[in-house]
């Protein structure tokens, strides 16, 4: 019995310290510190730490797409991606506030990055918006939802894939298949019970304001009118194209049956392909690659890194067995945990990482024990994870939502909060039944 509190008082004190806006991971690194002492086990907890530092599986698709997101910057082919998104929106009221988010949306896709697509889109986004008279807070809300809601589970290189294939040995191309209807599905539902709101709540939303004033954000801020760049547009969009149409028309070689490899190539092929659109900016290229790849290490990688020691720390006190034994032959069990675990934590500490990670390294194992598909768990944790980070007020991502719309964070929140539990409890309704 005491062997099994004391762990339990460490893990307590763990989401104590997130509850009080602790860093993440300093919070799960002191506690994973003190679960390894407990077991007896320290010197595994530093095995741990260097697998995870060179674990290829999650540093080099997670590193290479950061790197070419940041090169995407460089270029500015983000903009232009931008831009195209938006166009359409010119020409139709009720376009506006869906197409907006929609916009977002798929521009996470191709950026993983949430507070970047915040900052990429916002700056075209939010003069359009307001010069319909939609009100700030609605503008920043709809930003943060499409910034944030999702869109990254469609990239091989997001956190979630990549680490969810690691855990279960799946393709990334499959497991964004399998992650796709639970992520549409909180996603859709998410969207359309915001934008009831938004025309209920708001008197001069977008379905009743006078004709649209055409505004370019790009004029206000330049004094230069934006040409868009078709072939720039697209760029981003390249490594999905390689990753997902290639295959199903040519059989690669062999060595690209491995996601590493087959990502890190997909990602620098695009790199090259941004290059190309901007010669000017070539002698830049590599530098604001690895720029990238750092930050990714520093912000995505680090966060890998004290999830898996500090699940590692509770596997090694056998709380991983005695969570089997307690959830045996309750399949409901798990999958209500892992939906309402991860977006709880991630509400609470702004990381959706960190909560999607943690929770999938426990009951991914823990679901071939029970005959449920690992994979969907993973999917649930993931979906969940990104609903939770969206409704806290310290992500980033949140944070970078209200600077540009001039709002402060926790207006936001209140605008999103009804939608992302709507978006939720439809995924709790169809998993129950079995629908997804």
């Amino acid at each position: 019995m005491l062997s099994t509190f004391a762990p339990l008082v460490i893990i307590l004190i763990a989401m104590i310290f997130m509850f009080k806006r602790v860093d993440v991971r300093l919070s799960l690194g002191l506690s994973a510190t003190g679960l390894f002492l407990i077991a007896g086990k320290l010197p595994q907890l530093f095995v741990t730490i260097t697998q995870q530092m060179t674990n290829e599986k999650t540093v080099v698709p997670i590193c290479t797409a950061m790197g070419f997101a940041y090169v995407l910057r460089l270029t500015e082919c983000d903009r232009h991606l931008t831009h195209l998104l938006l166009a359409p929106l010119r020409h139709g009221r009720w376009l506006l506030i869906p197409g907006g988010i929609i916009a977002a949306y798929i521009v996470n896709m191709a950026i993983v990055s949430q507070s970047s697509t915040a900052a990429i889109v916002g700056t075209v986004l939010l003069p359009l918006l307001l010069a319909v008279n939609i009100t700030p807070v609605i503008a920043g809300s709809l930003l943060l939802l499409g910034s944030s809601m999702g869109g990254e589970l469609f990239n091989p290189g997001a956190v979630e894939i990549v680490k969810l294939a690691e855990l279960t040995g799946q393709p990334v191309a499959k497991l964004v298949a399998q992650v796709l209807p639970i992520n549409l599905l909180a996603s859709i539902t998410t969207l359309i019970v915001f934008c009831i709101l938004a025309v209920i709540l708001s008197q001069k939303a977008v379905l009743l304001s006078p004709e649209i004033t055409k505004v370019d954000s790009d004029v206000a801020q330049s004094g230069k009118p934006f040409h868009l760049n078709l072939i720039k547009a697209l760029v981003p969009l390249l490594p999905l194209a390689l990753l997902f149409i290639i295959p199903a028309l040519v059989q690669l070689p062999k060595e690209f049956s491995n996601n590493s490899v087959s990502i890190a190539a997909a990602m620098l092929i695009a790199v090259t392909a941004a290059g190309l659109t901007t010669p000017k900016e070539s002698g830049g290229l590599v530098a604001a690659f690895f720029e990238g790849a750092g930050f990714a290490y520093a912000n995505i990688i680090s966060i890998i890194i004290v999830a898996t020691i500090f699940t590692d720390g509770i596997k090694a006190n056998g709380l991983i067995e005695v969570l089997t034994n307690a959830l045996a032959n309750r399949p409901v069990a798990v999958k209500i945990t892992s939906l309402i675990l991860p977006f709880t934590l991630a509400g609470v500490t702004g990381s959706g990482s960190a909560p999607a990670i943690a929770v999938m390294n426990v009951l991914v194992p823990v679901a071939t024990t029970m005959n449920l598909d690992p994979v969907k768990i993973g999917a649930l944790a993931a979906v969940a994870a990104q609903l939770g980070r969206t409704l806290s007020p310290v992500a980033a991502v949140v944070i970078m939502s209200a600077t540009i719309s001039k709002q402060p964070p926790l207006n936001l929140v209140k605008c999103v909060v009804l939608p992302l539990l709507a978006g939720l409890a439809a995924v709790i309704v169809a998993t129950l039944c079995n629908w997804v």
